[in-house]
């Protein structure tokens, strides 16, 4: 069920010679091919293959009936060059063998899959993808380009197939907390801006945690919450005393195009978290260092955090938790490395909310509205793919489905 060549035809289209044996390359590159040739066989199971075979079999005692051979005939021999993208998997299942970052043994599909994605794009940036404009044109005037490209082969295909079956999906997604351990996680960053002796080390720990509540409160993935505006924070603090108004500062691709993201905020939620207290502190601390403009995820320096920097914050905090009462964490996470692996600022805060929200009841149509600015912003049209009640509602000009949200939080 896939196009077959043995073992030393592929060494041969690769190399131009036949392999020797006592060379190390060479063997290794032949024990490649081999488990190339395997995975492919294996994207199809045992019963599927023979239910296959026993049709085609079926099918050429029928012709026999009428005197005719057969459909089942190879027309044409197989091009001398590397047709299938053979080299690109062999790379692939090198790659395998390097030490990963779950498993000191491989590196799993999902981190090696992407030398596949390198090779593909090189395809279609080089010349003999751009000397000839080919593609498919349907009647809305959208196109698909025509690439020769090795790897789009159906050797390739059934090849990345099994080696995703016989290799499995270590799949470790950022966990959400439940809230008992984000108010722990809050506790805990307050404890260490009481404790620092250094000017600099609490106005790190005090940046660090008007981002944990800004991302999860207004559900934000990680970089968006670098976004947080100090200029729009001070230009509209006095704005309304009735709610905390976050200004996120980015460019957008939708539908109002905007530069700044207003998003409203209650004072106070109901887990206890004084929002605008806490952003009231944050903005005296910034002043009193001669900050009112630029990103508010900012060092001592002002210069903005990046993203790793807020990880290893957010580490060190847990790690003391986890020393201090193992209970407030789900069973699954076992030591100190889980923390890294199950916990980081790129989605743990947004899940954090997204599930708070659900458990509060939090109503559907409100949390799409809350999130709508990130599909703004990961839109490639103009308009964001939103049901058509809130793509024409004027999110600029209404609040009552953020303060509904964040009033949960």
């Amino acid at each position: 069920m896939i196009p077959f060549e043995c073992d030393i035809c592929i060494y041969v289209k690769l190399k131009k010679h036949k392999p020797n044996l006592e060379n190390p390359k060479d063997k290794l590159l032949l024990a490649c091919i081999r488990r190339m040739n395997l995975d492919a066989f294996w994207s199809r199971t045992s019963s599927t293959v023979l239910g296959n075979a026993s049709r085609v079999n079926r099918q050429i005692e029928l012709s026999k009936l009428v005197g005719l051979d057969s459909p089942f005939k190879q027309k044409s021999d197989l091009p001398l060059d590397d047709h299938c993208g053979y080299e690109v998997a062999i790379q692939i299942l090198l790659a395998s063998r390097k030490s990963g970052r779950y498993n000191k043994t491989y590196t799993q599909y999902d981190t090696i899959r992407h030398l596949r994605s390198s090779y593909s794009n090189f395809v279609r940036a080089s010349n003999q993808a751009n000397q000839k404009a080919l593609a498919f044109g349907d009647f809305n005037g959208n196109y698909s380009r025509l690439v020769e490209d090795e790897c789009g082969s159906f050797f390739f295909k059934r090849f990345m197939e099994g080696l995703k079956i016989r290799m499995g999906q270590d799949w470790r997604p950022n966990m959400a907390f439940n809230i008992e351990l984000y108010l722990k996680l809050i506790e805990e960053i307050d404890i260490r801006i009481e404790v620092e002796d250094s000017s600099e080390e609490k106005h790190k720990w005090h940046v660090f945690l008007i981002y944990v509540l800004t991302t999860y409160v207004m559900s934000l993935r990680g970089r968006e919450g670098l976004f947080l505006d100090l200029r729009g924070l001070n230009k509209y603090w006095n704005e309304s005393p009735d709610l905390v108004k976050f200004v996120l500062l980015g460019k957008v691709k939708g539908e109002l195009r905007e530069r700044e993201h207003h998003l409203p905020c209650v004072n106070v939620t109901s887990s206890g978290l004084n929002i605008r207290n806490r952003i009231n502190c944050f903005l005296e601390e910034k002043r009193r260092l001669g900050f009112t403009s630029g990103p508010a995820i900012s060092d001592h320096s002002g210069n903005l955090f990046p993203l790793r920097s807020l990880n290893e914050m957010l580490w060190e905090a847990l790690m003391k938790i986890y020393q201090d009462d193992k209970s407030s964490f789900p069973r699954k996470i076992r030591d100190e490395n889980d923390i890294r692996n199950y916990y980081q600022c790129f989605r743990t805060f947004r899940r954090t909310s997204d599930t708070r929200a659900l458990e509060r009841g939090v109503a559907k149509a409100d949390i799409d509205i809350v999130n709508k600015w990130k599909s703004d912003e990961n839109s490639k049209s103009n308009k964001p793919s939103l049901p058509m009640h809130l793509l024409y509602a004027q999110f600029n000009i209404f609040i009552g489905p953020f303060l509904r949200y964040t009033k949960e939080m």
